[in-house]
């Protein structure tokens, strides 16, 4: 008896493919090319960045500016480049018109090389610590007044104010630990030193801050 052989049967290969119209193809695509297109925007924003000078130190108006005042700091100004000023365009030895904050960038329109039009004195004075602010701090605006000394003990000496809209250049508040009061600078008009320097040979000053 002959037997016939058995029949190999092929089971057709299952092939899948997606199509390019495929709602996850179409979507891969887009955020592959969002992410493409934000690489370059990014690396073109990073290839105009340039080097900006910006206060160390709170610069009062008046004072003129020193390598120890500023430093560089790089940045992308693009639309406002020509207000600030770049690393090429130094402004040592220029003087504040306004209080310039420390780490703002210095504005063009800060500063002048024409110091004549200021005529500023650096004043030191010995303050009390318990009248001067705790947490006052170097560039702020500030008011003096100047409390009299009383003729006795029953009298009251009435405060009266000495100057206002001046800023403070410095301060130091290593002396208060040793009850000697603390040292600061002012920085007013040369016209109002020596109404400053009366007012501490009798009696003494008093700072406030000025907000307004």
């Amino acid at each position: 008896m002959l037997f016939a052989p058995p029949m190999i049967s092929k089971t057709p290969s299952v092939t899948t493919s997606l199509s390019l119209r495929s709602p996850r193809v179409i979507v891969a695509c887009t955020l592959f090319l969002a992410a493409l297109l934000s690489s370059f925007a990014f690396a073109a924003l990073s290839d105009q960045s340039s080097h900006y000078w910006v206060a160390r130190n709170p610069i009062t108006p008046g004072s003129l500016v020193t390598s120890e005042d500023i430093a560089l700091f790089d940045a992308s100004l693009i639309e406002n480049a020509e207000l600030y000023f770049e690393e090429s365009n130094s402004p040592i030895g220029m003087m504040s018109t306004h209080l310039i904050g420390a780490g703002q960038f210095l504005a063009v329109s800060a500063l002048t090389e024409e110091s004549e039009q200021f005529d500023t004195e650096q004043v030191p004075l010995n303050i009390l610590s318990s009248d001067i602010p705790a947490m006052i701090e170097v560039g702020e605006p500030i008011s003096l007044y100047w409390v009299p000394d009383a003729i006795n003990s029953q009298s009251l000496s009435t405060p009266k104010l000495l100057l206002t809209g001046i800023f403070l250049e410095s301060i130091d508040r290593k002396g208060s630990n040793f009850g000697s009061g603390l040292a600061i600078t002012v920085s007013v008009d040369s016209s109002q030193v020596a109404k400053i320097l009366a007012g501490t040979s009798h009696g003494r000053l008093v700072v406030v801050i000025s907000h307004g």
